[in-house]
């Protein structure tokens, strides 16, 4: 893990990561043994920064001087969005390789499951590009207040060398500022890459895994057409076949020919892998 600060649970092996997609795109990735990463401010879940603001502030609820509120939410949540973040881009997977929700937000009648080997996907990426950290994605608000509220008051505290309680103490007399500042600023670090892990528990049923990447040579950034809009991303190259275990097939896709020309395509690059229909059972 890049940060040590950082508390996100991670892949064993074994496990299977998936990505839902357009057949079109599908092809596209098998073909060029690469596939997308987008940079964060662009994720379909747009209201990140302003739900971990909302997680902070309810840390910052639970202290219980006044005193100590104001400041923290002056120093944390009203600089948070403003604190300078590298730029981030994401790469997502689920770990549902026939979920209903994902087939109708990605898949419709038309779409596909890949599914990989996690840990292999991982470590052919890591040959050509870093990784800055990868985790599941936090659903639990209960987990999201823990994390953040032990690095407040304990984690970063005792790096600083000082208690949370004496920190805040001098903070607000004015006699030493400086190890305030210093917790303020290694708390909106983590919290600007907590962001992209935590969301509402509405979201739970994707079962998200995300990877991060940091800083990218600004030549290596690409833009593509969505909706009417230019999305930044950068291409992740696996530099050679990728590992991938099998192939769903969209509930609406369920014609003898949409499996049969899978077969037939993934034959073609190289690939032994079963084809399989999705197990959803969809009329319209």
């Amino acid at each position: 893990m890049a940060n040590k600060y950082l508390n996100l649970d991670q892949l064993e092996d074994g496990d299977c990561l998936y990505h839902y997609t357009k057949g079109t795109s599908l092809m596209n990735i098998l073909k060029t043994q690469a596939i997308f990463a987008t940079r964060s401010s662009f994720l379909n879940d747009s209201n990140e920064m302003g739900y971990i603001l909302h997680v902070i502030d309810d840390v910052i609820r639970e202290i219980q001087k006044p005193a100590w509120q104001e400041l923290l939410r002056m120093q944390i949540m009203n600089s948070l969005e403003n604190f300078k973040r590298h730029d981030s881009f994401v790469l997502s997977f689920s770990t549902d390789g026939d979920s209903i929700t994902l087939w109708a937000e990605f898949g419709d009648r038309t779409g596909y499951s890949i599914a990989f080997d996690g840990m292999r996907l991982l470590s052919q990426i890591e040959k050509n590009q870093e990784i800055y950290c990868h985790g599941y994605v936090i659903y639990s608000e209960k987990r999201q207040r823990s994390l953040i509220r032990n690095l407040l008051t304990d984690t970063i505290p005792k790096k600083i060398g000082a208690s949370f309680e004496d920190i805040m103490e001098n903070a607000v007399s004015g006699k030493n500022r400086e190890q305030f500042s210093e917790l303020c600023r290694r708390i909106k670090k983590i919290l600007s890459v907590y962001a992209m892990f935590f969301k509402q528990e509405e979201f739970a049923p994707e079962r998200e895994y995300r990877l991060v990447f940091r800083d990218p040579d600004k030549s290596a950034v690409q833009f593509r057409e969505k909706d009417g809009f230019l999305l930044p991303y950068i291409e992740i190259g696996f530099g050679g076949m990728m590992p991938v275990s099998k192939v769903t097939v969209a509930p609406k896709n369920h014609v003898d020919l949409a499996k049969k020309g899978m077969i037939q395509y993934l034959e073609q690059l190289g690939y032994d892998v079963p084809v399989q229909l999705s197990r959803l059972k969809l009329r319209y």
